[in-house]
């Protein structure tokens, strides 16, 4: 469905912001629920698909119950006005989903096991004591073939990121593939600015290293 669109002094159409979407949806109108939900479907997708790598299904199970809790904060709106209590409105709603469905992935892996703690002490001890294997497993994956270009090339990255551990690979997936400023990052998965910064960068740096052959930059 099409998003409503404004102009700006040339002329050109201009997307409606979240501010406004999310203001008609609690008033009641479904189709700024539609625009939105179109507009962040595949960036919390993917982001969802990566965290829970191994388990699509549960994924797209996540994905759902996102999009569900934002639809219930119309609810939330209208029990606020009824008892004539001041609403918390959603300040940035993207940063606000990405927070949420991070918040379920957790959530999820915790009740199978499979999660980390992400303090910053204990994930820098985790994060280095597996810098060298993940580079490792990267040789022992692509081996010593010709270097390569296009698609090739993409999928081999999307392999790299998926080999990461997890502490980077949400923060390198949200930085770099969905946009997110660093502070957004650092709210989403619960740390400080700095310590996303330093996982964002041990992530660029494996990911370097695994890529520098197909890219021409060995020393």
């Amino acid at each position: 469905m099409a998003e409503h669109r404004g102009h700006n002094g040339a002329g050109t159409a201009v997307a409606e912001g979240d501010e406004s979407l999310l203001e008609r949806f609690l008033l009641g109108d479904e189709r700024a629920f539609v625009s939105l939900y179109e507009r962040y479907e595949k960036s919390v997708l993917t982001y969802l698909r990566t965290i829970v790598k191994d388990s699509p299904e549960v994924a797209d199970d996540l994905f759902q119950e996102t999009f569900v809790r934002l639809f219930r904060e119309r609810s939330r709106y209208a029990a606020s006005k009824e008892r004539g209590e001041e609403y918390r409105t959603i300040q940035n709603l993207k940063g606000w989903l990405f927070r949420v469905a991070h918040n379920l992935a957790i959530s999820h892996l915790r009740t199978v096991r499979q999660t980390l703690s992400i303090s910053d002490e204990e994930s820098h001890r985790w994060d280095e004591r597996l810098m060298v294997p993940i580079e490792e497993s990267f040789a022992k994956l692509f081996g010593e073939e010709d270097e390569l270009t296009g698609e090739a090339l993409f999928a081999r990255f999307q392999a790299c990121v998926e080999l990461l551990p997890q502490s980077l690979r949400e923060v390198y997936v949200l930085r770099e593939v969905n946009g997110l400023e660093y502070e957004e990052v650092a709210a989403t998965v619960g740390c400080t600015q700095e310590a996303a910064r330093m996982r964002i960068s041990r992530a660029r740096r494996a990911l370097r290293k695994a890529l520098e052959k197909f890219l021409g930059t060995e020393g």
